[in-house]
C-alpha cells in the first residue's frame, strides 16, 4: 500500500540524495536567517521533517523593524535554503513597504535536536542615505516538536535576539524575532504556489 503524505514521498526521495551545504547568501536579518535554519529542522505531525526537505526557495510577508523603538512596517521576504542531513545554510532578503531592506546569511550544524552556527545581518533604509549596519553573531537552540528556539548573541553593544519558528503546515512556517521584549519581525513563511 502506498503512502499518500506528501511528506513522507519527499522525505523518501530526499534519503536517496546526498546534498552538500556551505553559506547562506548575505542579508540583515541574522536573527531572520537563524529563524529559518531551526525552522527547517522542525518535525510535522505524524511524519518526521528531513532538513533537505527544505532546500529551495520560500516566500513570505509579514511584519518588520530594525530596532524594538521602530514602527513595524508590511514586509515581503524571500529565502533561499541549501541542506543536508546535518547541515543547512541560507541567504534571506526582505524589503519592507517604508524602506527597510534586510539581507540575512546563516549557516548551522546540527547534533540531535540541538543546532549552532553564525549569522550575519545588514539593513538599511533603502533611499536614506544611511550607511548599511552590519551585525554578526552566533546562533545556538533546541527542536522540540514542530517548534524551533533560539538564541541569537551579537557583539558589541547590539542586544540579543530570541527566534522562534514554528512548522504550521509541511508547506509552511511562522518565525518570529524579539529583542528586548519587543517583536522586531513575524514573517509567515509558504512554498511557491503553496498559498
Amino acid at each position: 500500500m502506498r503512502n499518500p503524505s506528501p511528506t513522507a514521498e519527499v522525505a523518501a526521495r530526499e534519503m536517496s540524495k546526498s546534498v552538500t551545504v556551505h553559506r547562506f547568501g548575505t542579508g540583515p536579518r541574522a536573527p531572520l536567517a537563524a529563524a529559518v535554519a531551526a525552522w527547517m529542522a522542525l518535525t510535522p505531525a505524524g511524519a518526521e521533517t528531513k532538513l533537505t526537505e527544505f532546500n529551495g526557495q520560500w516566500f513570505g510577508s509579514g511584519t518588520d523593524r530594525d530596532t524594538p523603538l521602530a514602527t513595524p512596517q508590511p514586509t515581503r521576504c524571500q529565502i533561499r535554503v541549501t541542506a543536508d542531513l546535518t547541515h543547512m545554510s541560507s541567504n534571506m532578503e526582505c524589503n519592507g513597504n517604508a524602506g527597510l531592506h534586510k539581507r540575512v546569511r546563516l549557516s548551522i550544524s546540527f547534533t540531535g535536536n540541538k543546532f549552532t552556527g553564525s549569522t550575519e545581518q545588514i539593513s538599511v533604509v533603502r533611499g536614506s542615505g544611511a550607511t548599511p549596519k552590519r551585525r554578526a553573531g552566533t546562533v545556538a537552540g533546541v527542536r522540540t516538536g514542530d517548534k524551533a528556539e533560539f538564541g541569537v548573541k551579537f557583539s558589541g553593544l547590539t542586544p540579543n535576539a530570541q527566534v522562534v519558528l514554528e512548522l504550521t503546515s509541511p508547506t509552511s512556517f511562522a518565525m518570529t524575532i524579539s529583542t528586548l521584549g519587543a517583536t522586531l519581525t513575524k514573517v509567515d513563511f509558504h512554498r511557491p504556489g503553496a498559498r
